[in-house]
């Protein structure tokens, strides 16, 4: 099967490939010329190992993620399993219910300590019967830290609001079902406090 880039970022480029003969996706971390080659091989080769963890950790949790078919160390790649989906923006307004699944989702993800790190709309899948899908663990790591798992969330309303800023009750969805899924209790006085940080910093 010939490959097909479907996005390119910063840090990686997103190719349509195959992989024992079925459909693929390959997350393909780019080299960064301003790096000595020896830094930068070491660093590509760490975050596609952590990623690649991540990804397998949070499914092991419960969450919703592709299925990592395999890692090219050599090419600093992961292929993972192609899923159809839509950017959940698209589908949030007025679904509460894909909301409260939502908040769900992230609540078991942090409960296993893991921060995604980009989490934001265009990391989210809808992809269908009230299902989602989270994907480019990139920029994600391990804590279980308040802190983190707040900036994590504020990413994610920040995002959501950016694009219609009517969305405020399916915000207030996502974190009651986070909390009511086992989320941090003051999770919201914690989101609270790191925006007024931010306002008045």
């Amino acid at each position: 099967m010939a490959e097909r880039a479907i996005a390119r970022g910063a840090e990686a480029e997103i190719l349509e490939s195959g992989l024992r003969g079925a459909k693929a996706i390959e997350k393909h971390r780019l080299a960064k010329g301003y790096r000595c080659r020896e830094l930068d091989e070491k660093i590509r080769l760490e975050r596609t190992r952590l990623e690649a963890m991540l990804l397998h950790r949070a499914k092991s949790a419960g969450v919703r993620t592709p299925l990592v078919l395999a890692v090219d160390q050599e090419k600093k790649s992961i292929f993972m399993e192609f899923v159809e989906g839509k950017n959940a923006k698209f589908s949030v307004k007025g679904n509460l219910k894909l909301c409260r699944e939502i908040g769900k989702q992230i609540a078991a993800l942090h409960s296993a300590g893991i921060i995604h790190g980009d989490l934001t709309t265009d990391n989210i899948l809808a992809a269908g019967k009230g299902r989602i899908v989270f994907i480019d663990f990139g920029l994600g790591f391990n804590s279980n830290k308040e802190e983190d798992k707040a900036v994590d969330l504020i990413n994610l309303k920040k995002t959501l609001l950016a694009g219609d800023a009517s969305l405020k009750k399916e915000w207030k969805a996502i974190l009651k079902a986070y909390v009511a899924a086992g989320g941090c209790k003051g999770i919201a006085g914690k989101i609270e406090e790191i925006e007024r940080r931010g306002r008045y910093a």
